[in-house]
């Protein structure tokens, strides 16, 4: 039964430049959010209903149709009045204002801290399939260069570079035999 290795850092140097570039991705990704939402929040009123600047929450519960008359009276009127929501708020209390900025903010920082942590730990095992191999043929190359005994590589299942790895076994198998005649 072949042994399970349970350590991913195999070339900690290469991997973690891959996993800060994959990382740097995703904080350049959350930068030019933030920054767009930024800017949104500046221009806040295009993206809100009827040119609103801010939002608010409203009962639908209680909503009335209302019409102004000639006279400049607000009136109830079911059939021509336009809706009208009041505002949601706690008894003595007043309502709550948000304007698109608020609304975005913490979503897309949560988003953007889980994108990073889940890149991260992606980063972490698909490196670990490069840099287990890589590290193996580095190891073979070094002992044949000192003339120490070699072995052929033999990498796990899903592990990147077995046809690499194919070639140096070819390769070392050819020179070992040229030795022999």
């Amino acid at each position: 039964m072949k042994k399970k290795r349970w350590r991913y850092y195999i070339d900690k140097r290469f991997q973690n430049q891959f996993i800060i570039k994959f990382s740097l991705i995703i904080l350049f990704n959350m930068l030019v959010t933030l920054g767009v939402v930024w800017i949104v929040r500046e221009k806040s009123y295009n993206l809100l209903p009827n040119g609103a600047s801010v939002l608010v929450q409203v009962d639908s519960s209680k909503a009335l149709s209302l019409k102004i008359t000639e006279k400049g009276e607000v009136v109830v009127d079911e059939e021509e009045g336009k809706l009208f929501f009041p505002l949601k708020a706690k008894e003595g209390e007043a309502p709550k204002f948000y304007n698109a900025f608020d609304l975005y903010l913490v979503p897309i920082l949560f988003v953007s801290f889980l994108n990073l942590i889940m890149i991260s730990l992606f980063s972490l095992f698909f490196s670990h399939r490069m840099a287990g191999p890589l590290y193996r043929i580095k190891l073979t190359l070094e002992a044949y260069i000192l003339r120490r005994p070699i072995t052929a590589i033999s990498l796990r299942k899903g592990d990147f570079f077995q046809d690499l790895a194919h070639l140096i076994n070819r390769a070392l198998e050819l020179k070992e035999k040229g030795k022999e005649k």
